[in-house]
């Protein structure tokens, strides 16, 4: 009988370009290891991308992307980003002045808007890929509060008009009270004489006269109840006032401060758009030392 082989394809001998490239993995990890040792920030960045190392700061295309690699330091990016932090800072206190820093978390950075009062929180520093991550909300009512300085208005100028209108017409039923309580007296002796119920006898015209009488005190009443909670309602109004002059004060530090940075918004939306390749192309560009490894092109 004849034996049925188990495999009936062959087994090529790739031993050696396996070799290869577990040679390649193990040279990847062993030039991260040597820039972070050397200092050598920039090799590091080309390390972590080369694509976009080589499409931005070499100005080359096509390039083969590494993140394969990459992925073998996924589970040291924390420190990886704590270690790339501090040189990234340095420069971004020349560059981006007005913006400060805290790591709430290994390799995590907080973003911060100014050193004054009541700075607002503006989202995150990457240093792994050089960039802010700015809070969707806070960026987009700093554009919005750009747009309407160019009208001669500020972010909450609508709302805080509202509201002061608002106040007049409540402090109008206060200063209204003396009138009220005339025509409550006058409107009250007029309903006595009629009498609170229609007679037998009674005209049209003063029935209507009485339910006039009648839907006016209602009226008067009604004023007068929140004529008592004007004090409560404007002191209301008030802080709402005071807190949106408040963040319309933080939006002119912010855009003062770009202003004096960058001479306007549209050069400050280029300089954070170009901010890795800025930063990364100003790194001393040295090679690793020969004695360490290569860069995976």
């Amino acid at each position: 009988m004849e034996q049925t082989p188990y495999l009936k394809t062959t087994i090529s001998d790739d031993r050696a370009e396996f070799s290869q490239k577990l040679d390649a993995k193990m040279q990847y990890i062993s030039d991260v290891q040597q820039a972070i040792s050397e200092d050598n920030d920039r090799v590091l960045y080309n390390l972590l991308d080369r694509k976009k190392y080589a499409e931005l700061i070499e100005a080359k295309q096509e390039v083969k992307d590494n993140r394969v690699d990459a992925r073998m330091i996924d589970d040291v990016l924390e420190e990886l980003s704590h270690h790339l932090a501090a040189r990234l800072i340095e420069y971004l206190s020349e560059k981006f002045p007005f913006f400060y820093y805290e790591e709430d978390a290994r390799g995590v950075y907080q973003l911060y808007f100014g050193n004054w009062w009541d700075r607002r929180h503006f989202g995150l520093l990457d240093p792994l890929t050089v960039n802010f991550i700015f809070n969707d909300d806070e960026y987009q009512m700093l554009s919005t509060a750009v747009d309407l300085a160019e009208e001669g208005r500020r972010y909450h100028t609508d709302v805080i008009e509202d509201t002061t209108r608002s106040n007049e017409a409540l402090q109008s039923i206060v200063d209204q009270q003396s009138s009220r309580n005339e025509e409550r007296v006058a409107l009250t002796a007029e309903l006595e004489q009629m009498g609170e119920k229609p007679g037998m006898f009674e005209s049209q015209e003063v029935k209507n006269r009485r339910e006039q009488v009648k839907t006016r005190l209602a009226q008067i009443q009604s004023a007068d109840e929140k004529a008592a909670e004007v004090p409560k309602l404007i002191a209301e109004n008030n802080a709402v006032i005071l807190n949106y002059s408040k963040e319309d004060t933080i939006l002119i530090y912010e855009q003062r401060a770009i202003n004096d940075q960058f001479g306007d918004f549209e050069a400050f939306k280029t300089a954070v758009k170009d901010l890795y390749k800025d930063y990364v192309s100003q790194l001393s560009e040295v090679d690793l030392n020969e004695n360490g490894g290569r860069i995976n092109g």
